[in-house]
């Protein structure tokens, strides 16, 4: 066979070698290995039984630890949001993520409408909640809104549980229920409404006038469905108020008996026909009940307080000694009362109730408190021009704002900030 007959094999050059003949010497041993996990060979062990170099493994029971922190921690906030958790309000929620929360052009923002009531204005969620007599609006943080709801509520009423509203025309028919940005019941009602309450999880009562007597009780499932009705022969209702979930509901009524301004409270188990406790008192005309979720049951009165806990609904009266009432607040499981000796301005004190504590904490002002709001553990007081904030515990002043000349009331979104309604805006301010 001649030479070029000859045949060679084919010869295969492979990267890796070429690369370690232009190594350095040395090069190859710096070389670094990162792996992950463990293998047959043991935990931190190479392929071969050769040990990893800067490979460490984390020991299963760190990882069962932050599991088990991680189920408390969900279950938690679970078991604190649960009145929150309906589908109306996840619904709520999912679609103000999906559509964003839009920045606006921030504080002030003119009111939509020509007034707005001191009542109707207050704080949830960190937004403001504004109805005034034409649209019920609510302003995220920065001012912008997330809802701009028309109505056309001659005399409307704003009532609050959790992120549930409850709309209604006093003296008239018509109301609306809803769960955060959602209208869930818009109706009418057979006769004019007195008074209203939600509950945190839809449920709602109406005041009515009586077909036969005086009022009527109605109380209604999240959607619209009656479920209770109650009739009064020579009571006129004032005042509801609704437990968490509208199981049970305090009642408030006045009437005239020879002469002599009656009010009653009765306390209702919308299972049962007949309520299960009342209260009278005289010469005091309730204007406003709350149902705390501690159990603690207030009922605010032009001349006293009325407190009682649902284990045995036994009332206690507190008197004002002869003040008047300025400003209330009924939030956080407590009765923030404001009484002055004055009739239209001077000093004025801050009364915090609570059940069980046997005196209240007491906070004296050098101006008439026009306004109040809760947050946390905190009150904000509307005082003159300026936004007060204090630990409604102790009555230590947290911080001072100002609040404008035009200010007519504050609506606490942390416990160092609040919205301020003005004349014909809405401003934010911040503890200094």
């Amino acid at each position: 066979m001649g030479k070029h007959d000859r045949k060679e094999e084919p010869r295969i050059i492979r990267l890796q070698d070429y690369r370690e003949a232009r190594a350095e010497p040395g090069e190859e041993e710096a070389r670094a290995v990162i792996e992950y996990g463990g293998d047959e060979a043991g935990e931190g062990a190479a392929p071969g039984g050769k040990a990893r170099h800067g490979a460490k493994s984390v020991p299963k029971a760190v990882y069962q630890v932050a599991v088990i922190l991680l189920v408390l921690v969900v279950g938690l906030a679970v078991w604190m949001n649960r009145t929150n958790l309906s589908p109306e309000n996840i619904g709520s929620w999912l679609k103000l993520q999906v559509m964003g929360s839009e920045a606006g052009d921030g504080f002030p923002v003119q009111i939509t409408g020509s007034e707005v009531l001191e009542a109707n204005f207050l704080a949830q969620g960190g937004n403001a909640v504004v109805l005034s007599d034409t649209a019920l609006c609510i302003l995220n943080a920065t001012g912008k809104e997330e809802l701009s709801l028309r109505h056309s509520l001659n005399q409307p009423v704003l009532q609050k549980a959790g992120g549930r509203y409850l709309l209604y025309n006093s003296g008239s028919t018509g109301y609306m229920a809803l769960s955060g940005v959602d209208t869930v019941v818009s109706a009418v009602e057979e006769r004019d409404i007195l008074a209203g309450a939600i509950a945190q999880n839809g449920r709602h009562a109406l005041g009515v006038q009586g077909a036969n007597g005086a009022s009527e009780l109605h109380v209604y499932q999240k959607d619209g469905t009656l479920q209770y009705r109650y009739s009064l022969a020579w009571d006129y209702i004032t005042a509801i108020a609704l437990n968490y979930d509208g199981a049970y509901g305090a009642v408030c009524t006045v009437r005239s008996d020879k002469g002599t301004l009656v009010s009653k409270v009765m306390i209702f188990d919308f299972m049962d026909p007949e309520p299960i406790a009342e209260y009278e008192t005289a010469e005091n005309l309730l204007l406003a009940a709350y149902w705390g979720e501690d159990g603690s049951i207030y009922a605010v009165g032009d001349t006293a307080l009325l407190m009682a806990g649902s284990s045995d609904y036994q009332f206690t009266e507190y008197n004002y000694q002869g003040r008047q009432l300025t400003a209330f607040r009924l939030d956080a499981g407590r009765a923030f009362l404001s009484i002055s000796a004055y009739e239209h301005a001077g000093p004025s004190t801050l009364l915090v109730y609570a059940l069980g504590q046997e005196e209240p904490v007491r906070v004296e002002m050098e101006k008439r408190i026009e306004s109040i709001s809760a947050y946390g553990g905190a009150v904000g007081l509307l005082v003159g021009e300026e936004a007060v904030f204090c630990d409604y515990s102790t009555g230590a002043e947290l911080g001072r704002a100002q609040a404008g000349g035009d200010a007519k009331a504050l609506a606490l979104s942390s416990e160092s900030a609040a919205y301020v309604l003005g004349v014909s805006e809405v401003r934010a301010v911040r503890a200094g």
